[in-house]
């Protein structure tokens, strides 16, 4: 099934000035972009630590046990509460 590729509606605006909103949409793309990064980087890791030599294929066909996916999800809890903290209410 192919969905549509159009965004329908209006964008959200959550702050006054369009700017900040725009500054925020780069910043949280920006970090889902590192996140992605960095579990394919941990995924290289681990495969050279188990072989010698790994190949394209083999990192496209890694499929993380539960205990590595619970590892990078705490990962990514602590680098979006340290990229966010400035936004946390006082």
């Amino acid at each position: 099934m192919k969905l549509p590729r159009k965004i329908k509606g209006k964008r959200s605006r959550f702050f006054d000035d369009p700017a900040l909103d725009q500054i925020m949409t780069f910043m949280l793309e920006l970090m889902a972009e590192f996140s992605a990064l960095r579990e394919r980087h941990d995924t290289v890791e681990r495969l050279l630590q188990e072989n010698e030599a790994i190949t394209l294929e083999d990192i496209e066909a890694y499929r993380p046990t539960a205990e590595v996916e619970a590892e990078r999800a705490q990962w990514n809890d602590a680098f979006i509460r340290r990229v966010m903290r400035l936004h946390d209410p006082d």
